[in-house]
């Protein structure tokens, strides 16, 4: 005689521990799905608001810092030489039709003709900016600030600096961004901003803060009037979870 439970089948436990396994994936995914839809992405912290540490000190040391926080490059030549240049920098090239997104993010940067007001075709390849520019073509230099602090940029042109008209250099400059502001250049010290006949490939290889002709620097600083209050903090939206590394924008994290 038999009574209780006795003579019936177990029912096997596997199905069950496979719709906890499948639970849990579908429940990662959510997370990570909400993640990247969730507000503005992760950035560097001087970036994410006025009261911040910069690269780990208080953003007060970073306003009279004479190490730049970035340097964009400029190399430009002849349409016909242009493609040779990029070919010998070895890397992906993308063409951003308007503004390229340098370094970090700090920047957006760009190249317009003078005349017609376009966007001139350049290239963004390992870093830097490659553009197809004629000799004796007036061209314009376009920076945005993605940033919510004031910058002051110092730029290089062909060896000479654009506000002086001496020796270029990485020193600080006196050219100001707003937060979220663009500053558009056609005009340096010696005069209107034309494209020079370059030859060769020494402009790529050319690593002197000097520069050379077919060479554009623009080093950014964190300008003498940025706020410089408060500890570093982060707003919740911005926290990755579990540790996880952040969603898009990947080019901020260089």
């Amino acid at each position: 005689m038999t009574s209780g439970n006795a003579g019936k089948k177990s029912t096997p436990r596997i199905h069950t521990a496979a719709a906890q396994l499948c639970s849990f994936a579908a429940a990662t995914m959510c997370l990570l799905a909400s993640c990247a839809d969730s507000g503005p992405p992760l950035r560097p912290a001087w970036q994410q608001d006025s009261h911040l540490h910069y690269q780990g000190v208080p953003a007060r040391a970073a306003q009279t810092s004479t190490t730049p926080h970035m340097v964009a490059r400029v190399i430009y030549a002849a349409p016909a030489e242009l493609p040779r240049l990029v070919e010998r920098q070895g890397d992906v090239a993308d063409n951003p039709r308007g503004f390229a997104r340098m370094g970090d993010g700090t920047l957006d940067l760009g190249l317009q003709d003078v005349v017609t007001g376009k966007w001139i075709e350049s290239y963004l390849c390992g870093g830097t900016l490659f553009v197809s520019g004629l000799p004796n073509q007036a061209y314009r230099i376009v920076v945005k600030n993605r940033t919510p602090m004031p910058l002051e940029l110092s730029i290089g042109v062909d060896g000479r600096d654009f506000q002086s008209g001496g020796p270029a250099s990485l020193r600080r400059g006196s050219l100001h961004v707003a937060p979220r502001g663009t500053l558009s250049l056609d005009r340096s010290a010696q005069g209107p901003l034309l494209f020079r006949a370059v030859h060769g490939e020494g402009a790529l290889f050319d690593t002197s803060p000097r520069g050379r002709p077919g060479m554009i620097h623009v080093a950014a600083y964190l300008a003498s009037d940025a706020p410089s209050a408060g500890p570093e903090k982060m707003r919740p939206s911005q926290i990755a979870p579990l540790g996880l590394f952040p969603i898009g924008a990947p080019e901020q994290y260089r």
